[in-house]
């Protein structure tokens, strides 16, 4: 891996890198060494039994891989629209996401109405601007989930059905990968000590 130290040169860190990661974590390094391959699963609901069925299986998932070193997981339905749900789940807890208008165009964007939906379901609006010179625009996030897998689909569940209009008719995809800080400390420092 190639990192850049600000003067105009790259260095090669070769055996450093690989030992600590990216972040400089050995237990992080560790992890995503011996951390679970990529889960990509592509599941046409209305086939499965719907999405009662289609929830069940998600929160089975879920509950398999919460206590587990931090995954991300992206799901979405490409053929539909561009909209997402994303978490990052591990070590007991949940951060999650939906997409917010900054990372949509055209018919993908949500309507005003569609926001108020989301805030009325429990997610919280993204800042107008962040400040700093790196600064990103966010989604929609919800209050930080502690092992209540059950709850965290049906805000999915709700969100997608009811909100970006996923249809059982077409395929949803949902992509699983080690998160690039897969220890606790380094993906949940102070929330796990308040867990």
């Amino acid at each position: 891996m190639e990192e850049h130290d600000g003067n105009g040169m790259d260095e090669d860190l070769g055996f450093l890198d690989e030992v600590v990661g990216a972040a400089g974590c050995s237990v992080c390094a560790q992890l995503k060494r011996e951390g679970p391959a990529d889960r990509n699963y592509t599941v046409m609901p209305a086939v499965g039994g719907g999405w009662t069925m289609w929830s069940a299986a998600l929160v089975r998932l879920l509950r398999r891989i919460g206590h587990d070193p931090t995954q991300a997981m992206i799901i979405s339905q490409p053929g539909r629209n561009d909209r997402y749900v994303q978490l990052l789940i591990g070590h007991g807890l949940a951060q999650a996401e939906v997409s917010s208008n900054a990372y949509l165009t055209g018919d993908s964007r949500l309507s005003e109405d569609q926001e108020d939906l989301l805030a009325r379901l429990g997610w919280i609006q993204p800042p107008a601007k962040r400040a700093g010179r790196r600064a990103r625009p966010t989604n929609w996030t919800l209050p930080l989930v502690r092992g209540d897998w059950q709850y965290l689909v049906e805000m999915f569940l709700a969100t997608i059905v009811g909100v970006f209009d996923f249809s059982d008719l077409l395929p949803v995809e949902i992509r699983g990968f080690l998160a690039d800080q897969p220890c606790a400390k380094c993906s949940w420092g102070d929330e796990l000590a308040s867990a």
